[in-house]
This record gives structure tokens, C-alpha cells and sequence, in this order.
């Protein structure tokens, strides 16, 4: 398994110099960096070879739903460049109304990464796991007939917030995870108090039993609040590594 590290955690640093800043988490030591919408006003192949020239690899890219549903877009391009083992998309909505509307997104999404030779992955957060109709929504999009070839990109931390067992998730679509997001917290449902792994309430050591367990590809940290993200990265990898 390679460890590797969301981008968004270092969007302040990236957004005033994104080559320094790219080259300073290239330092820390992880294999991998997952891209978030944001490529340094780079175009795909420079930013596929500026990856590569500092020595990491591409773990990973979420994109806007609206643009992957096109296959004229050009996040295809960026896709295609870097190369990640799956594209991403999360979305933020009333789930036990609205699930069926990302269920009809996703099944545009997959056919199109299909059709470019893409493995296609959703990013939960909490509300996913809302119940419709006395069932997690979540469960609803991932189970529905022409559903199975979606894959699962689950992040332990909001499944904990959202009162699941994140081991037993990642063992149950074990077949549908390449990636799994590790991250931690102080309080459920706040962005705010994510905490350096190993300082907070998920039960990271199962999750990481979990994911080996089902020969997960990528293990990638994020955080998304911190005062200092460089230094959380770095301890952070040194917790992973520790399991």
C-alpha cells in the first residue's frame, strides 16, 4: 500500500506559490499526491510532467460532477495526463430526497470514464448516509442496478461522523476501493477540528487493517483544517507508517 496526501490540505501555500509549494510536500516523503480541481493554472501535460519531475505520483483527482458528466470537458484531459488510478467527484445535497439525482450523475460519470478507460470513484461525507426510506442513501446510489462498476473512495473520518463502522465499509465494496481517505478528528461533522492522524476519535487502526485487508492500492491523508499543514503531513505520515 503507498501513502499518499490530498492536495486541498495545503490549498492556502499552493494558492500563493504552487510550484514551491508542490516541492516542499514532495519533501515530506509520501508516494503520492491526490490533485482537488486545482492544477496551477498548468496545462495537463506540464502538470503530469512537473508531478513527475518532483518525484511524486498521482494518487488520485476529484473533479466538479457538471464537468465529468461532459465528455467534451476538459478535466478528461487532466485525467488522462495524470493518470490516477481513479477519478473522483463528492457532492454535497439532501441526500434522502435527492440520492436518486447523484445515483442518474454517477451512471453518466462511469459510462463516460468507461469509455476512456477510467475507474470512476465517489468521495463520501456524512449526509450520504442519511436514511431514504429507512436505508442509507449511500447504500441506495452504490446497490442500484447498473451501479457496480462505481467505485468507493471512503473517507473513514466522515463515516465515522456519519455513525458508520469505517472497517466494516471498506470490507464490505472491498471490491470497489482503490484509495482510502484517512483522516481525523476532534468533533463529528466539523471540517474545523480535523486533527493530525492518531489525535482524534476514528478508529484509524481498524481502518488500516480494513484496507490492507482488501489490498487497498492507496492510503491518502487529509486534513482539512490545520495551522500548519507541513508539519501535520509529516506527523501524519509518520502514523501511518507506524500501523
Amino acid at each position: 500500500m503507498k501513502y499518499g496526501v490530498q492536495l486541498y490540505n495545503f490549498r492556502n501555500a499552493l494558492a500563493e506559490d504552487f510550484k514551491g509549494a508542490m516541492k516542499e510536500i514532495a519533501k515530506i516523503g509520501f508516494d503520492g499526491v491526490e490533485y482537488a480541481f486545482n492544477f496551477g493554472n498548468m496545462e495537463p501535460e506540464e502538470i503530469a510532467a512537473f508531478t513527475k519531475e518532483i518525484g511524486l505520483e498521482c494518487c488520485g483527482a476529484m473533479f466538479n460532477g457538471q464537468l465529468l458528466s461532459d465528455p467534451e470537458s476538459n478535466a478528461w484531459d487532466y485525467a488522462k495526463a495524470l493518470n490516477p488510478p481513479a477519478i473522483s467527484i463528492s457532492a454535497m445535497t439532501d441526500f434522502s430526497t435527492k440520492w436518486k439525482e447523484i445515483l442518474d450523475m454517477c451512471l453518466v460519470i462511469q459510462k463516460n470514464a468507461e469509455a476512456k478507460g477510467f475507474i470512476f470513484s465517489y468521495h463520501n461525507h456524512w449526509a450520504e448516509y442519511d436514511l431514504a426510506d429507512g436505508i442509507p442513501a449511500m447504500y441506495r446510489i452504490l446497490d442500484a442496478p447498473g451501479a457496480e462498476k462505481v467505485f468507493v473512495e471512503p473517507d473513514v473520518c466522515w463515516l465515522t461522523s456519519a455513525g458508520m463502522d469505517p472497517a466494516a465499509y471498506i470490507r464490505k465494496y472491498g471490491s470497489r476501493i482503490k484509495q482510502v481517505h484517512f483522516k481525523d478528528n476532534l468533533e463529528p461533522k466539523n471540517p474545523g477540528t480535523t486533527v493530525p492522524l492518531g489525535n482524534g476519535i476514528v478508529d484509524l487502526k481498524s481502518a488500516f487493517a480494513a484496507a490492507k485487508e482488501i489490498n487497498a492500492e492507496w492510503l491518502i491523508y487529509e486534513q482539512d483544517s490545520s495551522k500548519d499543514p507541513f508539519k501535520d503531513a509529516a506527523d501524519s505520515l509518520k502514523f501511518m507508517k507506524s500501523l
